[in-house]
């Protein structure tokens, strides 16, 4: 297995360890009514903090060790490879992120423009009550596009590098 290889799964699973108990402490927090009652930054600042700490240190701590344990040097054909690997998996994460994106668009424009007023008024009271941060769940949404998509980026990567080397 590759340097690269390696790095892509501890990429892959560093990044669904730290971002998912960040989003499952999120669901959490917002399904008990403590981020409306006491707000993003009191209840989730610190979390949100530590999980961007943590995938930069991650990062950087996997990279290192791998590069500086393993000395594996690839030929020039393996690292032709490695790197049209590397551009098809981040072409894959591009395409996630727009379709993400886009769905989740989409999905407020259908609900704005078919719902109606009454509906709209009462989805509305029924989430605050529930969720009175709709923009910090929206920004959360975005960011869980964003982890998304670096998880599609790793697993490209791992499955594109497969057959580069014997």
């Amino acid at each position: 297995m590759s340097n690269k290889v390696i790095t892509a799964w501890g990429h892959l699973l560093t990044t669904t360890l730290i971002w998912g108990t960040y989003f499952l402490k999120l669901v959490r927090t917002a399904a008990s009514g403590d981020l409306a009652q006491a707000g993003f930054a009191q209840t989730m600042g610190l979390t949100l903090g530590l999980a961007i700490g943590l995938s930069i240190l991650a990062s950087m701590v996997i990279e290192v060790l791998v590069n500086l344990i393993r000395a594996d040097r690839p030929s020039r054909r393996e690292a032709d490879a490695e790197a049209w690997a590397g551009l098809r998996a981040t072409r894959l994460s591009h395409g996630a992120v727009i379709t993400l994106i886009m769905g989740l668009s989409g999905l407020a424009l259908v609900l704005g423009a078919f719902a109606g007023p009454t509906v709209a008024i009462e989805t509305g009271s029924w989430l605050a009550g529930r969720f009175a941060n709709g923009l910090v769940l929206f920004a959360n949404g975005g960011l869980l596009v964003l982890i998304v998509a670096e998880l599609v980026h790793y697993g490209a990567l791992i499955g594109f590098l497969k057959g580069t080397r014997a």
